[in-house]
């Protein structure tokens, strides 16, 4: 899926990262990962967070520095008043719960369950993108993967998304009550996939709506910062 064109750049940050560390939200991160969540959802709530940005393909994962912070070395990784999130699902549910109340549903409330499920339906989309990522990208020598797990995960991250696309086909958000905290994980998720699978139309037009807000595209990569993906789609090796 193509990024943003230069007309499309990104609009000035607002509540956006800081440039020093004296902020009460870190946000240790790696473009285009699931740490865009986090970002996208900080950048809607309107915070001052310091970013940290991360090479996956680098030393930084494994630097002291991080593993201090990430000792399983993986992001995204939240600071907060000196506490520590690891899972980007918990970061969201924390972040809105704390911060951004319109974005959340809380116990009690009309729609809570839809709002956990999707919250937590989104990791279920993401370890087939986690699997369909190592496959494409890490594994350089085409020797070491396996076609026929690429071909099994891409189908299944294919059938996932129709839980997805039944929802948006009758309504813009995942809440029906609108945009949600569970948007930036699911939204991104779509995003990303649209890297793998060809999206249908529903599944498109989510995708574009999501992309569409300033704060999403706040979250994208700057120039300069390495770029976890390399290409728009990524085709299933031949047998």
């Amino acid at each position: 899926m193509p990024e943003p064109t230069p007309t499309d750049a990104a609009p000035p940050a607002q509540g956006g990262p800081v440039k020093d560390d004296t902020g009460e939200i870190i946000l240790w991160h790696v473009p285009l990962s699931r740490s865009m969540r986090i970002l996208w959802l900080l950048n809607e709530l309107d915070l001052p967070f310091s970013l940290r940005v991360m090479d996956l393909r680098g030393k930084d994962m494994r630097a002291a520095e991080y593993a201090a912070i990430h000792p399983v070395g993986r992001a995204p990784a939240l600071q907060i008043n000196g506490n520590v999130i690891h899972e980007s699902g918990a970061m969201v549910e924390y972040l809105c719960e704390t911060r951004g109340p319109h974005l959340w549903r809380a116990p009690g409330e009309e729609g809570r369950l839809g709002w956990l499920d999707w919250l937590h339906f989104a990791e279920t989309i993401g370890q087939h993108i986690a699997n369909l990522t190592q496959s494409h990208l890490m594994l350089r020598d085409p020797a070491t993967r396996s076609a026929t797990v690429m071909k099994l995960e891409t189908a299944r991250l294919a059938r996932t998304l129709r839980l997805v696309e039944q929802t948006v086909e009758r309504q813009d958000w995942l809440m029906a009550s609108g945009f949600s905290g569970v948007d930036c994980s699911v939204g991104w998720s779509v995003w990303i996939a649209g890297r793998f699978v060809r999206l249908p139309p529903a599944l498109q037009a989510y995708a574009d709506r999501c992309t569409a807000r300033p704060a999403f595209r706040r979250a994208l990569p700057q120039e300069g910062e390495p770029q976890l993906y390399d290409r728009d789609f990524y085709e299933l090796p031949d047998t």
